[in-house]
C-alpha cells in the first residue's frame, strides 16, 4: 500500500465531522507534495486551535481561559470543507453575521492559512461557507417546531438537510426567536440532522439536544415538531469516586447501502449537558451513535486518566446511561520521562470503531508534563481501536506548535483488560526510515519525501522535532540539487529526469532544548533509478531503508549499563524488516573516533546483535550503521550522541 500522505478532506468524517538538468547542471529544487508529517494548525479567531492529524481527525485546544467552551461542526457549503463552530460563536456563525469561512478549517489548513482571522477578506472566497440556504423563505413549506429537555424555546439551533438521492443539495436552516426553524425545500426526501443549545456563562453551551431525523415535502406545506423533553441524558458512571469528566465527543451518523454517510459531532468540555433525541426511522439509512468521553482525577496512587468510547453501530442506545468497570478496562501505567529536560507536553487520545463512519474523529489535547506519570485507562474490545498523539518540547507560545521536541503518534491500538507499564520515550535516537513517493505526472517524474533525522524504534515509534539540516543529491556522481535550511521531515521533493546511480544525503543539526541526544544526524543513500520504469499517471513507493538500533535497557535517552546488548535492523518506512545483503555498526565516544563493532547477523531476516562494552568515563554513544538491502540500495547512518550513559 502507499504511503503517500495527503490533506486528507474530512467532511464526511468530521461533519459529523528542481529539475535534474542534462549534463548534472543544479537545478532548483520543488516544494514538496508531501505535507509536514507533524500536526496542521489553525488558530480560529477566537484564539482556539484546531489541528487537523494526518489522519484526518481533529484536535482541539482551546485557548487560554477558553475550557468552558464547546464546539460544534458542520460540514461547508460545498460538502468537503468542514466547519467548527466554538459555542460562543455559533450564533453568530449561524446568523451569517460572523464570516462561517474563518471557520472552515480544513480549507483554510489546506491552503496553509494559520492564521483565520489573519486572513484578508478578499482571499475569504477560497473557503466555502456554511450553506444557508432556504431560511429567508417568503413563504416556507417546512417549518421545524423545537424544544430544549424541559420543551421551552432553546437559546439556539439550526437542521441541515440533505437531499437523499444527492447529499450534495443540501443547506442549514436557523432558529428564530419563537423556537421555529423554517425553510423552502424542493419537493422530495430529506435525511435531517438537528442541534438545539442553551448558553450559559460566557456563551458556553450548557445544553445539548441533538439528533437525526426524516421529512418527506410534498405539494402542501410540512410541520415537524423535534420534542426535546423526549430526548435522554447522556451520561457515564466510573468506579472511582473523585473522576471528573474533561471533555466529550458525540457523533451520530446515518449511512446509506452504498456506504455514503452523513453525521453530526460535538464536542464539550463535561459542563455541558448531552441530551440524544429518540431514533427514527428514515428509509435507506442505518443510524448509529459514538460517545467518548476522557475522566481525568488523582487518587493515592497518582494521577488517572479514563479514556472511554461507546459505540451503538445498529442505531441509537436504548440506554445513554453508561457505566464502566476497572477490570474491564486497559490500564498502562505511563511513565512520561522524556529526554532529560523537563519539557511541557500533551496527549491527545483519540476512540474510534472499526466501521469507519461511526467514530467522531475528534478529541482534546491533555496538559502531559515531562517528566510526570499517569495511569491511562483505555476501552477495551476489538472493535474499538485508540489512536495516540503524544508531544513534548518547547512550544512557540503563539501558534502553540513545538520548536524543539518529540513525538509519537500511534493508530488503532485494540486494548484488551489488564495491567501493564509503559515509559515514554527510550530511545536511542537515529535517522529513519524515508516516505519516499515517485509519480509521473504527464511525462514528469517527481520524487516527494520526508525523514526524521531523529527517530526511535525501540518499542515506540518517536521522532525528533526542531532540525535544520541539508538535502544534496547527485547523479552518477555529479549534484543535481540541494535543499537548505529545513527540517526534511517537513519534507521535500526533486523532478528526476534521467536514469543513473543516485546518492542522496542528509544531514542537520537541532537545539538539544528538550534533551541532549541526537543533536546532529546524518543519512544517506545510494540507489539505481530509472525515471522510464514509472508508468505515466501511476505513483509508486520508493524504498529508502534505514537502520533501527533498540536495545531494551535504554529508558529517557540513556542507560546505566556499561555492558550492553543491542539490535540492529533493517526496516522499510512501515517500519517492515528488509532482507540485507550486508551490515555493519561502529560507536565512537566522542564523535570523532569510531570503532568497528563485530555483529552476529542475520541478513535474510535483515537483523544484527552485538554486545556493546563502554568506558567506564563515556557519557553518550554515538553510531555510525551500514546496510545494503536485497535490491542494491545502500544506506550510512551517522547520529552523534544517539543515547547516554549515566
Amino acid at each position: 500500500m502507499l504511503r503517500r500522505r495527503t490533506l486528507a478532506s474530512t467532511a464526511a468524517a468530521a461533519t459529523l465531522c528542481g529539475v535534474l538538468a542534462a549534463g548534472g547542471a543544479a537545478a532548483e529544487p520543488r516544494q514538496s507534495a508531501l505535507p509536514a508529517p507533524d500536526l496542521d494548525t489553525v488558530t480560529l479567531p477566537t484564539g482556539d486551535q484546531v489541528r487537523l492529524m494526518p489522519s484526518g481527525a481533529l484536535g482541539f485546544s482551546p485557548a487560554a481561559g477558553r475550557d468552558h467552551i464547546g464546539f460544534t461542526v458542520l460540514p461547508a457549503a460545498d460538502g468537503i470543507g468542514t466547519i467548527v463552530m466554538p459555542s460562543d460563536m455559533a450564533g453568530e456563525i449561524l446568523a451569517g453575521t460572523e464570516d462561517a469561512r474563518r471557520y472552515n478549517v480544513t480549507d483554510l489548513i489546506e491552503h496553509g492559512r494559520t492564521d483565520a482571522a489573519a486572513v484578508a477578506e478578499r482571499d475569504l472566497s477560497t473557503y466555502a461557507p456554511l450553506a444557508l440556504a432556504g431560511g429567508d423563505a417568503e413563504d416556507p413549506n417546512l417549518t421545524v417546531h423545537v424544544g430544549d429537555h424541559t420543551g421551552a424555546v432553546p437559546d439556539d439551533g439550526y437542521v441541515a438537510w440533505y437531499d437523499v438521492t444527492d447529499h450534495e443539495n443540501n443547506g442549514t436552516l436557523d432558529l428564530d426567536a419563537s423556537g421555529t426553524i423554517s425553510g423552502e425545500l424542493e419537493p422530495g426526501d430529506y435525511l435531517l440532522q438537528h442541534a438545539v443549545w442553551n448558553y450559559g456563562a460566557n456563551d458556553a453551551f450548557t445544553e445539548y439536544v441533538f439528533g437525526i431525523g426524516h421529512v418527506t415535502i410534498g405539494d402542501e406545506p410540512t410541520e415537524l415538531v423535534l420534542d426535546g423533553t423526549a430526548a435522554s441524558l447522556v451520561t457515564v458512571d466510573v468506579e472511582r469516586p473523585g473522576a471528573e469528566i474533561d471533555n466529550d465527543i458525540t457523533n451520530v451518523v446515518a449511512t446509506r447501502a452504498d456506504g455514503h454517510y452523513v453525521g453530526h459531532g460535538s464536542f464539550g468540555n463535561g459542563n455541558t449537558a448531552l441530551y440524544l433525541m429518540p431514533e427514527v426511522d428514515v428509509p435507506g439509512y442505518d443510524l448509529g451513535f459514538w460517545y467518548q468521553t476522557t475522566l481525568t482525577g488523582v487518587d493515592d496512587a497518582g494521577a488517572y486518566q479514563y479514556n472511554l468510547a461507546f459505540a451503538e453501530p445498529d442505531g441509537f442506545p436504548a440506554d445513554t446511561a453508561y457505566a464502566v468497570y476497572d477490570e474491564k478496562l486497559a490500564a498502562v501505567a505511563t511513565e512520561y520521562t522524556g529526554f532529560g529536560e523537563a519539557v511541557e507536553g500533551r496527549t491527545c487520545d483519540r476512540g474510534n470503531h472499526t466501521r469507519e463512519d461511526l467514530s467522531a474523529d475528534m478529541c482534546i489535547f491533555v496538559d502531559t508534563p515531562f517528566p510526570s506519570r499517569r495511569l491511562n485507562l483505555y476501552t477495551t474490545g476489538p472493535d474499538i481501536t485508540w489512536s495516540t498523539s503524544t508531544t513534548g518540547g518547547v512550544f512557540d507560545p503563539e501558534t502553540g506548535d513545538v520548536i524543539d521536541g518529540f513525538m509519537e503518534r500511534t493508530e488503532g491500538t485494540v486494548y484488551t483488560p489488564g495491567e501493564t507499564e509503559r515509559t515514554f520515550p527510550r530511545g536511542p535516537l537515529t535517522a529513519g526510515a524515508a516516505d519516499a513517493i515517485v509519480a509521473n505526472t504527464e511525462g514528469l517524474v517527481s520524487l516527494d519525501m520526508s525523514v526524521p533525522l531523529g527517530a526511535s524504534g525501540n518499542g515506540e515509534a518517536v521522532f525528533l522535532i526542531g532540525y535544520n539540516g541539508d538535502v544534496e543529491l547527485r547523479r552518477d556522481g555529479q549534484r543535481v540539487g540541494t535543499v537548505s535550511g529545513i527540517d526534511p521531515r517537513d519534507g521535500f521533493g526533486f523532478d528526476l529526469a534521467e536514469a543513473g546511480r543516485y546518492d542522496l544525503s542528509i544531514g542537520g543539526s537541532r537545539e538539544p532544548l528538550s534533551g541532549p541526544y541526537a543533536f546532529k544526524s546524518f543519512i544517506d543513500w545510494s540507489f539505481d533509478f530509472d525515471p522510464a520504469a514509472v508508468e505515466p499517471g501511476t505513483e509508486q513507493e520508493l524504498v529508502l531503508p534505514a537502520l533501527v538500533l533498540t536495545a531494551p535497557d535504554v529508558v529517557g535517552g540513556s542507560t546505566p549499563n556499561r555492558v550492553q546488548p543491542v539490535t540492529v535492523e533493517l526496516v522499510d518506512a512501515d517500519g517492515d524488516r528488509l532482507e540485507a545483503a550486508a551490515m555493519g555498526l561502529e560507536v565512537s565516544y566522542d564523535g570523532n573516533t569510531w570503532s568497528p563493532v563485530e555483529l552476529d547477523t542475520d541478513l535474510a531476516a535483515g537483523t544484527a546483535t552485538a554486545t556493546l562494552h563502554h568506558p567506564a568515563d563515556a557519557k553518550h554513544v554515538s553510531v555510525r550503521m551500514t546496510a545494503t538491502d536485497a535490491a542494491g540500495v545502500e544506506v550510512v547512518q551517522k547520529t552523534i550522541a544517539a543515547y547516554g550513559l549515566s
